[in-house]
């Protein structure tokens, strides 16, 4: 009698451990280094519940922090675009970061990552097109600064350099997906600073993922600005170097048009 009676209990227990509700988070759950924007699954498991239930997901860090998306437990999984919030921002890159589920009707069913996981800077590649060398540009023409650009976003600075020294920006906070940047030559830089005619002249472009606040007032950037990861390339130069020739308001260049 007495172990038919030990026997019903466990047989009980067993059932309400078998039927306790419960959300295990799977991925991220600690370790992983994700580039930011790239996509990526976060997934679970669960048990003892219905699979109607909504779960919130949240990025939780000390570098940032905020909701992710709603889902239905019974999806298992969603895409997530890496670092993207429910604001429509990006965190901050860092390696501090966990990921909460959360069940929406009842915020003692959740679960986290068991250890922190990395969002890496959005990768990206820039060369410098135009001008690459060689090009004689006169001052007073319109002249466009073309670079390519392999990347989801981000914005790029346009500086002037001679003798390999910067002499200041072009133009900064332009959409790196623009392609091109339409240059008035001879025009001052963003530092107010004027150029000369003359050789020995380089164009470097610089990507950063968010524009840089106070645009228009620095006047320039490192000449030798680093990559922000080994796996980008976020800078690049003039293969060789042009030269800035006097408009045509000078003796020398009417004299050219004459002979023409």
């Amino acid at each position: 009698m007495k172990k038919a009676f030990l026997t019903a209990i466990m047989v009980i227990i067993g059932i309400g451990s078998a039927y306790a509700q419960k959300i295990t988070l799977l991925s991220p759950n600690g370790g992983e280094a994700w580039v930011s924007g790239s996509p990526q699954l976060i997934a679970w498991n669960y048990s003892g519940l219905s699979g109607n239930e909504t779960i919130i997901i949240a990025l939780e860090g000390a570098t940032d922090y905020g909701p992710i998306a709603y889902s239905k437990v019974s999806q298992g999984s969603i895409e997530w675009p890496v670092g993207k919030k429910m604001d429509g921002g990006f965190a901050k890159p860092a390696a501090d970061y966990k990921i909460i589920i959360e069940v929406r009707q009842n915020d003692s069913i959740y679960d986290l990552s068991d250890a922190i996981f990395s969002i890496l800077p959005a990768a990206a590649s820039i060369s410098l097109m135009t001008p690459n060398g060689g090009e004689i540009l006169a001052k007073g023409m319109e002249y466009d600064i073309n670079w390519s650009f392999a990347g989801k976003n981000g914005f790029v600075s346009l500086m002037l350099v001679k003798d390999e020294l910067p002499l200041g920006l072009i133009a900064e906070n332009l959409p790196a997906l623009g392609f091109r940047h339409h240059w008035h030559v001879g025009n001052p830089l963003l530092n107010g600073k004027a150029y000369e005619a003359g050789g020995n002249y380089r164009i470097q472009v610089q990507w950063q993922p968010n524009p840089i606040p106070g645009a228009g007032t620095r006047g320039s950037m490192p000449a030798n600005a680093p990559g922000a990861a080994d796996l980008q390339k976020n800078s690049d130069r003039s293969d060789g170097v042009f030269s800035i020739s006097p408009g045509k308001g000078n003796k020398e260049a009417k004299a050219k048009d004459e002979k023409r």
